[in-house]
């Protein structure tokens, strides 16, 4: 069988529309060779057509294919920054989570040597009161 590859563009139509053009008359009785002849031409001109939509839609597949993975990639680096911003702001959490435990500690630690203080003088104050 002759293939669009054996046989250079419009020259491939010409062979192939002569061949069935051949085929064809021997196969059936011609009245009219002419429109023999227009209607090899429509069906070659349709089967041209048709394998170049065919090669079009594997030409778009693949564009599409191409573009499906390079959104992918997009979409892989935007999660991995969401990822990353994500872990920075758990990181900064933890650090202000840290702080405002160690500043709690320090108040919590003041209060109890003010409430000693206090005390301290309060006991002072009663024993002074208790000695005069």
């Amino acid at each position: 069988m002759l293939k669009n590859k054996d046989v250079p563009g419009g020259l491939y139509m010409t062979v192939l529309a002569e061949i069935l053009e051949q085929e064809l008359a021997e196969a059936v009785e011609v009245k009219n060779k002419k429109s023999l002849h227009r209607y090899i031409v429509l069906l070659v001109e349709n089967i041209i057509q048709r394998e170049e939509y065919r090669n079009e839609a594997l030409v778009i597949k693949s564009d599409i294919k191409v573009l499906a993975e390079v959104m992918k990639k997009g979409f892989e680096n935007v999660d991995k920054r969401f990822e990353d911003i994500n872990k920075r702001f758990e990181d900064m959490q933890r650090y202000m989570d840290k702080r405002f435990e160690d500043i709690s500690k320090k108040f919590s630690m003041m209060f109890t040597f003010m409430n000693i203080g206090f005390s301290i003088l309060v006991l002072i104050t009663i024993i002074f009161k208790f000695i005069t």
